[in-house]
């Protein structure tokens, strides 16, 4: 049995890869047959230079994945994607920052709100330097405003 995990999942669609097995689209065909007589798939799409099976559904991503155990298509490898030691650092690295940062700030401003300010005044800077043909005036601009939305949007601050 091929040993698979599942790169992404929405509402109605399940991307599962098979590394094993890439290239092999005899497999991959053969596979996408039989899951695509499994209860609430609608389609099946595969791709044989990634290994991947895109399965279109309507029912529970995960009674997907059971039926595909159960039948003994797949075996379904631990999770894929967990986040490695140096990204937990990083990120709780920049927690801490974001806390100081409120901290000295009294709340006014975040970790986000400051690349903000200093991408927008690196925009400026390269403005007021005549320098208006160049990428980073405006990828300054442009960066300081996606971490905004971002940073307001995306989680409400509390003291």
């Amino acid at each position: 049995m091929q040993v698979a995990f599942v790169s992404h999942q929405t509402g109605t669609r399940l991307r599962i890869k098979v590394p094993s097995k890439r290239k092999d689209k005899d497999f991959l065909s053969s596979l996408a047959a039989e899951i695509s007589g499994i209860d609430g798939v609608t389609n099946v799409e595969i791709n044989k230079h990634t290994g991947s099976i895109l399965i279109h559904h309507s029912h529970v991503p995960v009674s997907i994945v059971e039926t595909i155990k159960a039948n003994k298509l797949l075996a379904f490898a631990g999770q894929r994607f967990a986040r490695t030691h140096l990204h937990r650092r990083v990120n709780d690295a920049f927690k801490e920052a974001d806390v100081a940062m409120r901290d000295i700030t009294g709340n006014e401003l975040d970790i986000g709100g400051a690349a903000f300010l200093a991408l927008i005044g690196a925009g400026i800077y390269q403005v007021w330097r005549g320098n208006v043909t160049a990428i980073p005036w405006y990828a300054a601009g442009w960066y300081a405003l996606n971490i905004f939305l971002k940073a307001t949007s995306d989680k409400e601050h509390s003291v």
